[in-house]
């Protein structure tokens, strides 16, 4: 998300509606036409069931990264990502534990997840608080929270308290829903198998399930920021610097996909509980980065020191969790 930072001549909106198309629709497709020989006869050789199940899990996902654009725009990457990620690493990683490997739970394997989930809520709290911290210190100091003026596709002023819970409500919400796109990829084992068949190297056949379920994750981010387009009347701002504004959100994709293409890949090298261990890591390290990449953007300058102690201890708290469930994949029987 750090390119969102860079926008200078469109809003939000502007920016959101091309990074949909991007990195929903035409680098997900590019990767897997890329990577996946006979993608088309795959593809073709799928039931309406066995596409239909990813693509409206990754509607419903759709509304998690909708969530997780509005969070960042109002809160910074940082708190945003921390609070989203955290939730969502925990749904993500429990979620095919218990109904694909219900009987790790009684392995030390399992409970060294269930122990990194605890232990991974419990960061993604402290990071929260720090963010309210941050937004109370911004409203005595009068200014925004931590948003340069020349920022256009960030917020400039700091929210009250209520408006920050709720805004915090929606990232918690964006959280359980972003699970499903790590639900979408554990259930999508059969599409994964076809495509290996059909001469798919076996630790990119997750590239195949991305373009069903991002398609379906399109509906809503294109339809909510043509709905602010319309409503904010930002349609002509598409007219300010287009080419140079456009390579933002392209970029923005381009990175977000690399991130999830990695992902999956590496799930495939983990075993059974791959799906769990790879999840939870994966959306423990995005934290961890969103937090760094808050710090040296400057949505902390001017705190108090004790603003940082519950974030550094929300960090801190991150990483052993990411250290405890990594751990599990060496207990496994």
């Amino acid at each position: 998300m750090w390119p969102l930072k860079w926008a200078r001549a469109w809003k939000w909106e502007n920016f959101w509606f091309y990074y949909a198309i991007f990195s929903l629709i035409i680098v997900p497709f590019a990767l897997a036409f890329t990577f996946l020989p006979n993608l088309g006869i795959v593809y073709a050789s799928l039931t309406l069931n066995e596409m239909l199940w990813p693509f409206l899990l990754g509607a419903l996902w759709g509304f998690a990264q909708l969530g997780a654009g509005i969070c960042v725009h109002r809160l910074g990457i940082g708190v945003a990502g921390a609070v989203l990620n955290g939730t969502g690493a925990a749904f993500g990683t429990v979620i095919p534990l218990l109904s694909l490997h219900r009987d790790a739970l009684l392995r030390t394997s399992g409970t060294l997840i269930i122990i990194g989930v605890v232990v991974m809520l419990a960061g993604a709290a402290f990071c929260g608080w720090s963010g309210y911290l941050r937004e109370i210190e911004a409203r005595l100091r009068g200014t925004g929270a931590g948003f340069g003026e020349e920022q256009a596709a960030m917020r400039q002023t700091s929210y009250s308290a209520g408006a920050y819970v709720f805004t915090l409500g929606i990232a918690i919400g964006s959280g359980v829903l972003s699970a499903l796109l790590n639900i979408a990829l554990a259930y999508s084992g059969h599409i994964m198998q076809l495509a290996e068949a059909q001469g798919g190297q076996p630790s990119w056949t997750p590239f195949a399930v991305w373009p069903i379920a991002l398609l379906g994750g399109s509906l809503a981010n294109i339809g909510y920021a043509a709905y602010l387009l319309s409503k904010n009347k930002s349609w002509p701002n598409f007219r300010v610097g287009f080419f140079p504004e456009l390579i933002y959100p392209a970029l923005a994709a381009c990175l977000w996909m690399a991130g999830i293409a990695l992902y999956s890949s590496g799930t495939t090298y983990l075993g059974p509980l791959g799906v769990s261990i790879g999840f939870a890591v994966f959306m423990i390290t995005m934290i961890v980065s969103g937090q760094f990449t808050g710090l040296i953007t400057g949505e902390w300058r001017l705190m108090k020191p004790k603003t940082y102690i519950s974030f550094a201890a929300g960090v801190g708290l991150l990483i052993l969790a990411v250290l405890t469930i990594g751990l599990s994949k060496y207990f496994e029987a």
